[in-house]
């Protein structure tokens, strides 16, 4: 059985999508107490109480960030996330939305706290 490791799915990624995705990480971790952080083949999965809060999918310029809440129940006013309910997708839940900086940050920390709190 394959292990897979933060390491594998960030190698031969950008210095720029690494700083990334640890700012992300980091942000996610201090949402809450007890939040694990699990790689799997295609994404990294942060969970809460044994249940996928978010998974982010590292790709060449950025970060495809799966966030885990039943459609309907999503308060995104932004509207920076897309429906993904109804497509095959890698991740866990209703939503994903793609980000290449750390701009929106708090703002996407505010909609991944949501799953925590439906969870």
């Amino acid at each position: 059985m394959k292990v897979y490791t933060e390491e594998n799915l960030l190698s031969n990624r950008s210095e720029e999508v690494i700083a990334l995705y640890e700012k992300y990480r980091s942000a996610i971790i201090n949402l809450t107490d007890d939040i694990e952080v699990k790689p799997k083949k295609w994404y990294i999965a942060f969970k809460k109480d044994r249940r996928n809060i978010c998974d982010i999918e590292i790709q060449k310029v950025g970060l495809k960030i799966a966030v885990n809440v039943k459609k309907g129940t999503l308060d995104d006013p932004k509207k920076i996330t897309r429906d993904i309910s109804g497509l095959g997708h890698l991740g866990n839940g209703d939503y994903e939305l793609k980000v290449s900086d750390d701009k929106h940050l708090e703002y996407v920390i505010s909609l991944i706290k949501q799953a925590i709190i439906e969870g």
